[in-house]
């Protein structure tokens, strides 16, 4: 056998090492190893084997024919598996996407999340709930279009009728301004109606976009104060407030102060509407804004001298368009549902009691509780 090369590095008695070679004009593999003889290494002997490469390559070859081969039959009948699987897997959402293709523009109904993959079943839940929010949305459209429509048809009526009598010939001046008054009056009705349904639709349209800041109450009731004196002077009301001061810890509330401002203005306004004054007895109403000692809740109160609610109605007058029997005062009935819907928004309660239960008239008290879910 071939020796190895006199500068390669002999290595320790029995340390095996590898080289490639040739031998009778075929390449060998070559493992060999020195072994020392004598204590002091003078006398060293080779050991080697070799092993012909061409052995070697032959039994790559046959691994890989043994390995290859099995797996270019295996491959086309796997990808035909997985094929039928993805086929027989997506066939639930094709069908889910034919029914909603087949579904009318109208049909809001929910999607069946029980004939859908299990890991479908999470969007399909997602999609029932948005079209749940959708339906509330369209339904809620169409009772503010309707009640629009019916609230706006009596004084426009008015309108068209004293405009009519105003041209008769004939007509004295008397009989022209007369007309000209309740035209002023049916218009001034019809603003005021509009300008409550838009609040109302604002009020019940406004939870999903609410953009939430810090809000003093105390500030907000002092404005709401402010706008709503001159309309409580003009009917000889008492108009005041009591509570504690602003930045009070306590007042402060998470809301839409756009909203929370219209809540104010309909209670305040809502009692100056319906609270009589006359020299012998003076209208009273009281805005307050306390801290409850013991839970700590921000506490709003509106309380007047006036007729009062019965119980009975009490629950009724915060449905839209309702209003107290024996009233003849004039009203849309959508003040109230305005103050319910922004409280709920903001997390917080609204109650009606008597504010003097054992006097007659027992006027009514208005309560706004925060932090009630």
């Amino acid at each position: 056998m071939p020796l190895p090369k006199a500068d390669e590095p002999k290595g320790g008695s029995y340390e095996v090492q590898i080289r490639d070679d040739e031998m009778r004009g075929l390449e060998v593999r070559v493992a060999y190893t020195w072994i020392r003889l004598d204590a002091e290494g003078k006398r060293p002997a080779l050991v080697q084997v070799a092993e012909t490469r061409e052995k070697r390559s032959v039994l790559a070859a046959e691994i890989i024919k043994g390995v290859m081969l099995p797996q270019f039959a295996l491959l086309p009948l796997a990808v035909l598996l997985v094929w039928l699987a993805l086929v027989r897997g997506i066939k639930p959402l094709s069908q889910l996407e034919e029914r909603i293709r087949e579904r009318k523009p109208d049909d809001l109904s929910p999607l069946d999340d029980k004939a859908v993959p299990m890991e479908v079943a999470p969007l399909v839940v997602s999609v029932n709930d948005l079209l749940e929010r959708l339906k509330d949305s369209i339904v809620t459209q169409k009772r503010f279009l309707a009640d629009a429509a019916h609230q706006l048809k009596t004084p426009l009526a008015g309108l068209r009728m004293q405009a009519d009598l105003a041209q008769r010939s004939g007509s004295s001046e008397e009989d022209l301004k007369k007309s000209l008054q309740q035209i002023g009056r049916a218009s001034v009705q019809a603003t005021h109606t509009v300008n409550q349904l838009l609040s109302l639709a604002r009020a019940e349209g406004g939870g999903a976009h609410l953009t939430l800041q810090s809000c003093d109450m105390v500030k907000l009731a002092s404005e709401v104060l402010q706008d709503s004196l001159p309309h409580a002077m003009d009917k000889g009301l008492d108009l005041g407030y009591e509570g504690v001061d602003a930045n009070t810890p306590g007042v402060q509330v998470q809301g839409n102060p756009t909203l929370l401002k219209e809540m104010l203005r309909n209670l305040v306004e809502n009692a100056i509407h319906y609270t009589p004054s006359t020299p012998e007895r003076q209208g009273v109403i009281t805005l307050r804004v306390l801290v409850d000692p013991y839970s700590r809740a921000l506490v709003i109160q509106v309380e007047d001298n006036g007729p009062g609610i019965p119980p009975p109605e009490r629950e009724l007058v915060f449905q839209p368009f309702y209003r107290a029997l024996g009233t003849n005062v004039d009203g849309s009935g959508l003040g109230l549902p305005i103050v319910k819907e922004i409280a709920l928004q903001h997390g917080a309660s609204v109650t009606v009691d008597a504010a003097h239960p054992s006097q007659t008239p027992p006027g009514a008290c208005f309560t706004l509780r925060f932090g009630v879910n």
